[in-house]
């Protein structure tokens, strides 16, 4: 039997390294193995660790909850575009540097307003804008109001910036009664479409088509049309889903679709009008409904006099 002032040696393995650990007969450790074992660990980390590269600090942050992937979405027979769900004060301001960009490179962009019974008397709860490639799902009920003075006040009023719209008379009158904000700059591809037919009604008015018809009239494959569908399926069981979150993939697509049919509807349809004339007449459908005293939410399906001179 050894004596109680003799030293056992016990071998213990880690994670990093096989580090030897020296025990009294008490089972403490020393103070001097316990420095020695700490140096040695240290070292060996050292010399273990590697510098990171910046195509792993690239990958990481794509990787970050806090940073946007842009997620895909078939717009076409082999044709895909994508979205980015913007749903935090910083993916805004991210947002926000990449429009501008695009803006200054001259890229036509497209606008739509989602909200249940979108009015001056109900609210906006997402604001989408986007190019052909890139759609921004801007979550107005998670971000706040203040996305309006952060930058897409001076988007959305600036003439300058010509704007895609659809029949955007509500997305007008909304804007401008809850938020204070005078759209401006609007090309309305409804406008477009409506201009040369004949089916004029006695009284004088056209009758004008939604976007889901216009998408079944001009557009060669069904491929947006069916994302919609999916899309009025989950309103039909959730009426106020624009007010609900999370939004599903379903809404998240079918809000995306109604930016990027707009540009696909232009190509369509953009020999109908003189752009200088197109310009006019959708200046003044923005502006006929917000103009007006209102006392509920009184849409129609026909197109108002004077729209079309």
């Amino acid at each position: 039997m050894l004596g109680t002032d003799t030293c056992s040696i016990e071998e213990q393995s880690t994670s990093d390294a096989d580090t030897k650990r020296v025990h009294n007969s008490s089972g403490s450790l020393t103070k001097e193995n316990i420095e020695k074992s700490t140096e040695s660990s240290n070292k060996k980390a050292d010399q273990n660790e590697k510098p990171v590269t910046e195509e792993e600090e690239q990958v990481a942050r794509k990787f970050d909850h806090s940073t946007m992937i842009p997620l895909p979405i078939f717009i076409g027979r082999n044709e895909i575009s994508t979205y980015k769900y913007v749903d935090t004060k910083d993916k805004f301001v991210e947002v926000m540097k990449e429009l501008q960009e695009m803006i200054k490179n001259k890229q036509m962009i497209a606008v739509d307003c989602e909200g249940v019974n979108l009015s001056r008397f109900s609210s906006i709860t997402l604001i989408n804008i986007g190019t052909r490639d890139m759609v921004y799902l801007i979550d107005i009920l998670k971000i706040g109001n203040s996305v309006f003075d952060d930058g897409l006040r001076s988007i959305l009023e600036d003439s300058g910036i010509e704007k895609l719209m659809f029949d955007c008379r509500e997305d007008a009158d909304a804007l401008l009664h809850i938020h204070k904000v005078k759209l401006n700059g609007v090309l309305d591809v409804q406008i477009l479409e409506v201009n040369n037919r004949i089916h004029v009604y006695r009284n004088g008015y056209t009758k004008i088509r939604s976007l889901k018809h216009c998408l079944e009239v001009f557009l060669e494959d069904d491929t947006l049309l069916n994302v919609k569908l999916q899309g009025q399926t989950s309103m039909s069981v959730s009426r106020n889903i624009w007010e609900k979150r999370p939004l599903n993939d379903n809404m998240l697509k079918y809000a995306s679709v109604d930016i990027i049919g707009l540009f696909k509807l232009y190509d369509a349809l953009r020999t109908r009008m003189g752009h200088i004339v197109w310009k006019a007449a959708s200046s003044r459908y923005c502006d006929c409904t917000r103009s007006r005293s209102r006392m509920y939410r009184d849409g129609s399906g026909i197109l108002p006099k004077g729209i079309l001179l």
